[in-house]
C-alpha cells in the first residue's frame, strides 16, 4: 500500500490568509487551549503579508552609498547618498547625491541643491581639469528627515547646510524653501512627531548641536539654540583641544513617548579630525558622554551614572520614558567576552535618568540599536554590529543575548592589516516589522534577512528577503509596512512591496513594467500570470524579464558658479589648451615617441615632491623613482635601425649602348683568333660571366613573367621577364 504523504511542518504565520481566517471562525481570536504559545491572528496576518515581500522596482546610478532613506508619505520618499569630494579623487565626483522617489509613478529623481564650486586641484593637470570638468562638486547627503507637524522635509549635507523642502504627496516633485547654514559638516538632522522643533548636529567641537524653532513665515531665518556636551566644552575652555581629535556628536534622537517628547538625547564620542583613530590618545578612546536636554526649558536633564563612556548609538523606547545607549564597557565585566555594553536608562519621579540594566555584547562596535516592548515591564533590545551579527536580548532574561543572528562574509575584500570588525561595515540595517514576529537585518554580505526571534535558539531565521550585489547600507519601512526601501553600496535603491497580485488593483498586478498585460477579465490568464510570476521569484528577486533596473532621472544642469566664466572661455577646447602648453615650452612633442618635458617645464612647478630628496624638486630623484624612470628610458630608447638610402637605376638607353660594346668572341676574324692563340690567350669556353640572381619576391616575378618593357624612343621591344630582371639587377 502506498503511504499517505506527510503533512508539511508549518507555523501559523506561514499559512495562507484563508486558513488563518478559518481558524478564527472555528476557535475565536485567542482560545487558550488552541493558541497557547502561538502568535495571535493579527501577528500571523502581518507576518504572512511581510513574507510575501518581493522587489517591485530598482534604480541605479546614485553618486555613492545610499546613506539615508526617509518616507515622506505613503508614496514619496527621500534618499541621501555619499559623494567623492576630497582633494584626492574629485574627478570621481558626480551628481545623484539627493534623490526623490515616487512609488506610484515608479520614478527616482536627482536634485542638485547640495553642491559647492569646484576648487582648483593641486595635481599637475589641475588647471586643465578645473577648466574642462563640471564646475560644481556634489556633497554627501548623510541625513534626511520629515516633520509630520509642519509638513516639510529636511536634508543634511557635508556642504555645511541643511536644506528645507516642500514635497508633493505623490513624490513627483519638490522645491527648496529654505537653507540653514552651519559652521561645519552637518552629520544629523532629526524631527519629532510631537512638535515642530528640528535638531541638527555638526562635526565641530563647541556647541555642535542646534535646535531650531521652525518659523514657516521666514524659514531660513528660523531662530535656534545651541547645545554642547560638558566634555567638549571643557576641552575648549581648558585649552586641551588639539588639531587631531575632539569630542563630537555620534548620534542624536528626539524622545518618542509623550512624557519625553521635548527631550533631545545626544551621544558624544572622540573623533579624529583626519579620520585616523591613532590620533586619539589611548586613555581617551573609551571616553565620551551622554547628554539629555529639555528643549522647552533649555536645561540639561541629570543622568545618574555610567554616562561618560564612548557612545556608539542611542534609541528611545516607543511608548515609555526609557532609552538605551550602546557604549564602551564600564564597571564589573569580563574583559575577554565583553567589548561593548547596551545600557537601559529609566526616568524616575525626580526627573533623573537611572541606569537600571547593562547588557553585555562581545562585538567591538555597534551600528544600530532597536528597542520594542514585549510586556508591561520588559522589552526586546537588539544590537547590530560590525562583526556581521545582531545580538538580541530579552531584558526579562538577564544580560546575555538570547539570539545571535549571523550574516555571511562581506562582499567587498577587507584590508588584511585590519581586524575584521574594524575593516567591515557589518549590519547597518535593522528594523522590526509590524509585530515582534518579524525582525529584519541587512549586512555587508548583500543580504536582507527576516527573523522570528520568538522561535527557539538557532531557529530564528525565516528567509532571505533580498540578495544584492553590494553591501546593504540603509533601509526604511513605510508607515503601513506595505513597502520596504533598501539602499546599497553600489548606488542602487530597491523598492519592495507586498505581493498582492491576487487582489484587484494591487500594485504588483497593475504595474506598467510587467511583461504581462493584466487588463483582462479572463481568470485563467490572471492565474497563469500569477503562477509565472511566482516561479520567476527567488529570494525576493524577480526575473529580469519582468523587472529591469531603471536609471535615476538626472536633474537639469545648474548655472555656472559666479565668476567661473572668467577662468576660461567656452571656445577653448582641450586641444587648444594642449597646444598652448606646447607653444609656451612647458611641454614638447617627439614624433612617434610622445610628449615630454619642455625647456620651460620648471616654470610649471608640476613636480611630484614625494619623488625628490627632502621634497625639493631641485634635488635628485629618490632611488625607487629614479629606477622607474631609467626603466622607462630603456624601454623607449631601444635599438634604432637607419633606413637604407634610396637607389636610383641607371639610364636604360645608356645600358643598351654599353651592351653593344661587349666583346663577342663568336664574330672575331680568323686572323685575330690565331694571334690570340700565339699570345696564349684563352678565349674558348663559357665566358658569359653571368650570375644566378635570386629575385624576390618570387610571386611578383611569376606574375610579371612575359610582360612588356616600356618602349624606348617610340619603339617596342618584347623581352622575357628574366632578361628584363637581369638588366635591372646589373644596373
Amino acid at each position: 500500500m502506498q503511504a499517505p504523504p506527510k503533512k508539511p511542518k508549518t507555523i501559523s504565520s506561514e499559512k495562507d490568509l484563508l486558513s488563518l481566517l478559518r481558524e478564527r471562525e472555528m476557535h475565536g481570536l485567542t482560545p487558550t487551549r488552541v493558541a497557547r504559545g502561538r502568535p495571535s491572528l493579527k501577528a500571523s496576518v502581518h507576518a504572512r503579508l511581510e513574507d510575501s515581500f518581493i522587489r517591485q522596482s530598482e534604480w541605479t546610478d546614485a553618486s555613492g552609498d545610499i546613506q539615508s532613506i526617509s518616507w515622506i508619505s505613503e508614496e514619496a520618499f527621500l534618499c541621501g547618498s555619499t559623494a567623492h569630494l576630497d582633494s584626492h579623487n574629485m574627478e570621481y565626483n558626480k551628481p545623484g547625491n539627493l534623490l526623490l522617489g515616487s512609488s506610484s509613478h515608479d520614478t527616482l529623481r536627482s536634485f542638485a541643491e547640495h553642491r559647492v564650486p569646484r576648487p582648483k586641484s593641486d595635481k599637475p593637470n589641475g588647471a586643465s581639469m578645473h577648466q574642462t570638468q563640471d564646475p560644481w562638486l556634489y556633497s554627501s547627503v548623510v541625513s534626511t528627515a520629515h516633520c509630520t507637524k509642519n509638513g516639510f522635509s529636511f536634508t543634511a549635507s557635508f556642504d555645511e547646510t541643511v536644506k528645507i523642502w516642500s514635497i508633493l504627496e505623490d513624490g513627483s516633485s519638490m522645491s527648496p524653501v529654505g537653507t540653514w547654514d552651519h559652521g561645519g559638516k552637518v552629520n544629523f538632522v532629526v524631527t519629532s512627531n510631537h512638535h515642530e522643533r528640528v535638531a541638527t548636529a555638526t562635526g565641530v567641537t563647541s556647541n555642535a548641536v542646534r535646535v531650531y524653532d521652525f518659523d514657516k513665515d521666514s524659514i531660513s531665518e528660523s531662530p535656534y539654540n545651541l547645545y554642547g556636551g560638558n566634555k567638549a566644552l571643557s576641552q575648549n575652555e581648558d585649552g586641551q583641544k588639539t588639531k587631531s581629535w575632539s569630542y563630537q556628536p555620534a548620534t542624536i534622537q528626539w524622545g518618542k513617548a509623550s512624557q519625553v517628547a521635548n527631550l533631545l538625547l545626544v551621544g558624544y564620542s572622540p573623533r579624529s579630525e583626519t579620520g585616523d583613530d591613532a590620533d586619539i590618545p589611548d586613555n581617551k578612546k573609551d571616553t565620551g558622554e551622554l547628554c539629555v536636554w529639555n528643549t522647552s526649558t533649555g536645561e540639561q536633564v541629570v543622568i545618574s551614572s555610567s554616562h561618560t563612556q564612548n557612545v556608539f548609538e542611542v534609541q528611545w523606547h516607543p511608548t515609555q520614558p526609557i532609552f538605551v545607549a550602546a557604549t564602551s564597557p564600564s564597571g564589573i565585566f569580563d574583559s575577554d567576552k565583553t567589548k561593548t555594553q547596551i545600557r537601559l536608562f529609566v526616568l524616575n519621579n525626580q526627573e533623573v535618568f537611572m541606569n537600571t540594566q547593562a547588557l553585555d555584547c562581545s562585538a567591538l562596535d555597534i551600528n544600530e540599536l532597536t528597542i520594542v516592548a514585549n510586556s508591561e515591564l520588559h522589552c526586546y533590545v537588539t544590537a547590530s554590529c560590525t562583526d556581521g551579527n545582531t545580538y538580541v536580548y530579552d531584558t526579562a532574561q538577564g544580560d546575555q543575548a538570547i539570539h545571535i543572528l549571523k550574516h555571511g562574509d562581506p562582499l567587498d575584500p577587507l584590508d588584511p592589516d585590519l581586524p575584521h570588525e574594524i575593516g567591515d561595515t557589518g549590519v547597518q540595517f535593522a528594523s522590526w516589522g509590524q509585530s515582534t514576529n518579524r525582525f529584519y537585518t541587512g549586512s555587508s554580505d548583500g543580504k536582507v534577512k527576516a527573523w522570528n526571534i520568538k522561535n527557539s535558539r538557532g531557529r530564528a531565521f525565516v528567509r532571505n528577503v533580498l540578495d544584492l550585489a553590494g553591501a546593504v547600507i540603509s533601509g526604511a519601512f513605510s508607515k503601513d509596512f506595505s513597502k520596504l526601501l533598501i539602499g546599497d553600496a553600489t548606488g542602487k535603491v530597491h523598492l519592495l512591496s507586498v505581493n498582492d497580485s491576487d487582489l484587484e488593483g494591487g500594485p504588483i498586478a497593475t504595474t506598467k513594467s510587467n511583461s504581462y498585460n493584466m487588463v483582462t477579465s479572463d481568470k485563467s490568464s490572471t492565474a497563469d500570470f500569477k503562477l509565472h510570476q511566482l516561479l520567476q521569484q527567488k529570494n525576493g528577486i524577480l526575473s529580469q524579464t519582468i523587472k529591469r533596473p531603471k536609471l535615476i532621472i538626472p536633474h537639469k544642469e545648474p548655472p555656472c558658479p559666479e565668476g567661473r566664466e572668467l577662468n576660461h572661455t567656452k571656445e577653448e577646447t582641450a586641444k587648444d589648451i594642449a597646444q598652448k602648453l606646447l607653444d609656451e615650452g612647458l611641454l614638447r612633442q617627439e614624433p612617434g615617441l610622445g610628449v615630454f618635458q619642455g625647456v620651460h617645464y620648471g616654470e610649471s612647478n608640476w613636480f611630484d615632491l614625494k619623488a625628490h630628496e627632502d621634497g625639493d624638486p631641485h634635488k635628485p630623484l629618490l632611488p625607487e623613482f629614479h629606477k622607474e624612470q631609467q626603466f622607462v628610458r630603456r624601454e623607449q630608447n631601444g635599438t634604432v635601425f637607419e633606413l637604407l638610402p634610396q637607389v636610383k637605376s641607371s639610364d636604360p638607353r645608356g645600358h643598351l649602348e654599353n651592351t653593344r660594346l661587349d666583346l663577342d668572341l663568336a664574330h672575331i676574324s680568323v686572323e685575330t683568333q690565331y694571334a690570340l692563340k700565339e699570345e696564349g690567350v684563352e678565349y674558348e669556353g663559357d665566358f658569359s660571366h653571368t650570375f644566378a640572381y635570386d629575385l624576390l619576391p618570387r610571386t611578383s616575378v611569376m606574375s610579371r613573367r612575359k610582360t612588356k618593357i616600356a618602349p624606348l624612343k617610340q619603339k617596342t621591344t618584347e623581352r622575357t621577364i628574366d632578361e628584363a630582371d637581369a638588366i635591372m639587377m646589373m644596373d
